[in-house]
């Protein structure tokens, strides 16, 4: 119980679990995920905005690549770096409203509690990592600057404000949440209405600024994905899409906080009930913040007439459930050390279940007849192509497949990888440079006809390439990964050598 009661064992079982996260996502599958792949290509550009997603999270990753090159430990080294930090920053921010100290351990414990993170995370999102970083950090900041406020506690609020929202734009509801929540306190009216405010949002402002410049710019490009995703399940009836985007915003907040609440139930088992009637400040603060947030994410739903609010759009407000329940328990005089070993037994394990579940997947789904994208052996094509090679690395590497493409890179990341999805980049990318270019794609070529090779992969040829011969195409069979060669998949590749 003492071993578990100390908030430096709790947190290097957590820094534990990730460690255990990044090695079985390097030995799971070489194979990458739709963001993954995302990343490697958008990593090659250092942009102010990659299309419907703000670009913080892409120079993050455009860091680790520096360090490590392009490759699946960068991809998931920096994501479990950013949960790790989350996990501590959400506890510091804990420490700072609770009056017991060990509650901030129950705090680092209540995210793993969070689907969203022990399982929409680590099957593959990205930009989403970072942001509950900044979540944890805007709420560690805003704390500190209610608690004991100065002009750096302000400035630093407003340093996170501005990163957060070119992090991800759904952010920004977050500090416009909790402001409207501060009001409705007296002291922390005080606080809003402060003069080092505007100095914060200032700074926010200048942050945000370059990237909104790019948006007016490409208004188009960083706004239709979004609302086309909004409207993917939508009947075309106005009234019974909006309403049905109002129902789905319950249901994914139900299924964001309900199995927090069923941790939290197990860990403080009879207490649970004493902790809901018990209120503060700080309760009171953090509950309403959720709330607004949640209104404000209605309304934005209701003005775009969004059919369908997932889960995972939710999920940076919903992390305030962890913290509101603890200060509830706080707040009803309930020391955290009562249910700490069994919060700490209960998440953990079933973390480390959903990854170990993962790794599993992939290696004996196979054996019984099940393939995933993950088990696709794009990785091991690439290889025998360039194996087979006796010219130099290719310069250019055009592909219809950006899971194809992005194995390509991570093997060849001097060379310039093009592929459709780059059509929002390409205005800002780098001229391709002199060299052969190698062109992949899945299928087989038929009768050395030209049709196997797709339009799109002609189209971003260029003007100055040479028009490829049929004759000259490969086709190549690659056994599944964990198939023991029980399955194999087709791909055809063309080496189209440089113009002299």
């Amino acid at each position: 119980m003492a071993f578990f009661a100390r908030p430096q064992a709790i947190l290097w079982l957590i820094l534990g679990y990730f460690a255990l996260s990044v090695i079985l996502r390097l030995i799971r599958s070489d194979a990458l995920q739709p963001d993954e792949a995302e990343q490697i290509l958008q990593s090659q550009y250092l942009l102010m905005g990659y299309g419907r997603q703000p670009p913080f999270y892409n120079w993050l990753q455009i860091g680790m690549f520096e360090l490590v090159g392009p490759s699946i430990l960068g991809l998931t080294l920096l994501k479990n770096l950013l949960l790790a930090l989350t996990c501590i920053i959400f506890g510091l921010a804990a420490r700072v409203a609770a009056k017991d100290r060990q509650m901030a351990s129950a705090a680092m414990l209540g995210v793993l509690t969070m689907p969203a993170i022990i399982v929409m995370v680590q099957r593959d999102l990205t930009h989403a990592v970072a942001l509950f970083c900044f979540v944890a950090l805007f709420l560690l900041t805003f704390l500190r600057t209610l608690t004991r406020p100065s002009l750096a506690a302000y400035l630093a609020t407003g340093l996170i404000v501005g990163l957060g929202t070119i992090t991800k734009y759904n952010f920004v509801i977050l500090p416009a949440a909790a402001l409207v929540a501060a009001l409705a306190d007296a002291e922390f009216r005080k606080r809003v209405f402060d003069w080092r405010l505007i100095p914060a949002l200032v700074i926010a402002v200048l942050i945000c600024l370059p990237h909104m410049l790019w948006v007016l710019d490409h208004l188009e490009t960083a706004t239709s994905g979004t609302i086309s995703a909004m409207h993917e399940d939508g009947s075309g009836n106005p009234l019974i899409d909006r309403l049905g985007g109002l129902a789905s915003i319950v249901v994914s907040a139900l299924q964001g906080t309900v199995p927090t609440l069923i941790f939290f139930a197990i860990a403080f088992h009879g207490r649970i009930g004493a902790a809901a009637r018990a209120h503060s400040r700080w309760t009171r603060l953090i509950g309403l913040t959720l709330v607004v947030c949640l209104v404000i994410v209605a309304l934005i739903a209701l003005g775009f007439g969004a059919s369908s609010i997932r889960q995972k759009w939710l999920a940076p407000f919903l992390m305030l459930f962890p913290l509101y329940l603890c200060l509830k328990l706080d707040a009803a005089g309930i020391a955290a050390e009562v249910g700490l070993k069994r919060l700490a037994i209960a998440t953990l394990s079933v973390a480390t279940l959903f990854v170990l579940y993962l790794f599993a997947a992939n290696a004996i789904g196979p054996r019984l007849g099940r393939y995933n994208k993950e088990t696709v052996p794009y990785r091991a094509f690439v290889e025998r192509v360039l194996a087979e090679s006796d010219s130099a690395l290719p310069a250019v590497i055009i592909s219809d497949d950006p899971y194809l493409g992005g194995a390509a890179r991570i093997l060849v990341p001097q060379a310039l990888l093009r592929t459709p999805k780059d059509a929002a980049l390409r205005q800002d990318a780098p001229a391709p440079t002199n060299g052969s270019t190698l062109l992949l794609w899945a299928g087989k070529a038929t009768d050395g006809a030209l049709q196997p090779i797709p339009p799109e992969v002609l189209a971003l040829l260029g003007e100055n390439a040479a028009v490829p011969h049929p004759a000259a195409i490969k086709t190549m069979r690659v056994p599944y990964q964990f198939s023991g060669g029980a399955k194999a998949a087709d791909f055809s590749y063309l080496w189209i050598p440089a113009r002299q």
